[in-house]
């Protein structure tokens, strides 16, 4: 079934004009801000916006002009796909600028985000999701354990920097952890400037350590303007406290970590292929995942949380590819990490960890037997009051 890709080359000679912004346009540009951009686009809002078509073409060379990997998690389509874009005068014409990339070890900090100006001049603000760094990694890990991700003020800071510098209207994009930073940045923007956002764009982000953001006017008022997908076997969207407003985008791929890679979602005739719901993988990770929000307390998340960064810290590594392959030496330093922790510590963690496991269990025979949990109903029927609301 065709994807992104298609989608480039089939509309790519359609001016925005002609159709605008959608939703494939969206996961589009998802996949161009995992791009170095930065490289190519000054980081300043005064500077010279560089046309889309030479910043692909300049990140090309740089790269030897040959299409390489992003890491170990995310493909060399993303290269392809971008100099797609750079051919196609849909794409090749829109102005970047004020690209900006944050990285920082301890603490761990991973973010970059890009603004590209539409010919009405909407500005589409694009956030990254996580990389092959480890940093990347650990920031998401402070998300999913409740620390909340230190990218956040950095977006909140640029969404009001793109409200200053240009007086139209505002579009959000985000995948995996840059669709939670676009959703958390939206929800806690000013009102004047919440105002102004068209839409806000969730692909597959996690949610948040509570429901308070959900249960706000912010939310409320953004709702019709928001839009949450997620593949069948979605995963990591299913993390944390999230919503239930999410449409569902059918997938090439049936493993749910590999469903997330937005390269797999599909695309027909200029739209996404969407289906009722989640499916059974998608439901028992929603469900797992729930409980453990549930039934963790502080305590638990702290020890995961050190244990995790101590480890991290034993390994020595960048990124995941350098992980792999210096893999008997980083398995050496994450072990002498786990040797060298008191052991208190060592016991509380097991003890966190086996009630963790003993959740997943428990979760399992509850779909064995059929048993449909309470939020599960409740969860149901919001997006059926959901979907009423937004089709009038």
């Amino acid at each position: 079934m065709p994807g992104v890709s298609e989608y480039i080359e089939e509309f790519g000679e359609r001016s925005f004009e002609e159709l605008p912004f959608g939703d494939a346009d969206n996961l589009t540009l998802c996949q161009l801000i995992y791009m170095p951009l930065e490289k190519a686009v000054g980081a300043d809002f005064d500077a010279e916006p560089v046309p889309l078509a030479d910043a692909c073409r300049h990140l090309f060379a740089l790269n030897g002009y040959a299409h390489k990997r992003l890491g170990l998690v995310l493909s060399k389509d993303y290269s392809i796909n971008m100099m797609k874009m750079a051919a196609q005068p849909r794409f090749a014409s829109l102005k970047l600028v004020a690209a900006r990339g944050a990285y920082d070890r301890f603490p761990p900090l991973q973010y970059g985000c890009c603004t590209a100006l539409l010919p009405d001049g909407t500005a589409v603000v694009l956030f990254r999701g996580t990389d092959d760094t480890i940093a990347g990694w650990q920031e998401d890990l402070d998300l999913y354990l409740r620390h909340g991700a230190r990218s956040y003020p950095l977006a909140k800071m640029y969404l009001k920097e793109v409200a200053a510098r240009f007086n139209g209207d505002i579009i959000l994009c985000g995948h995996s952890k840059g669709g939670n930073i676009a959703l958390y940045t939206a929800l806690t923007a000013e009102k004047e400037i919440r105002d102004r956002i068209r839409t806000v764009y969730n692909n597959e982000g996690p949610g948040f350590d509570c429901y308070r953001l959900y249960h706000t006017e912010a939310y409320e008022e953004l709702l019709l303007r928001y839009r949450h997908f997620v593949p069948p076997s979605s995963f990591l969207g299913m993390m944390l406290a999230h919503d239930y407003d999410y449409t569902v985008v059918e997938n090439s791929r049936h493993i749910g970590l590999i469903q997330h890679d937005l390269s797999f979602w599909q695309i027909r005739d200029g739209k996404l292929v969407t289906r009722p719901d989640i499916n059974l993988a998608g439901k028992f990770a929603d469900a797992a995942f729930a409980e453990l929000i549930f039934r963790l307390d502080g305590k638990n998340f702290d020890i995961l949380n050190e244990v995790a960064e101590r480890m991290i810290r034993g390994a020595k590594v960048e990124n995941l590819t350098d992980a792999v392959k210096k893999l008997p030496k980083t398995v050496a330093g994450v072990l002498m990490s786990w040797l060298t922790l008191p052991k208190d510590k060592q016991k509380l963690f097991r003890s966190t960890l086996h009630g963790v496991t003993a959740t997943f269990v428990k979760t399992v025979v509850k779909f064995r037997r059929n048993t449909v949990p309470k939020w599960a109903a409740d969860a149901a029927m919001v997006r059926k009051d959901r979907a009423a609301v937004q089709s009038k």
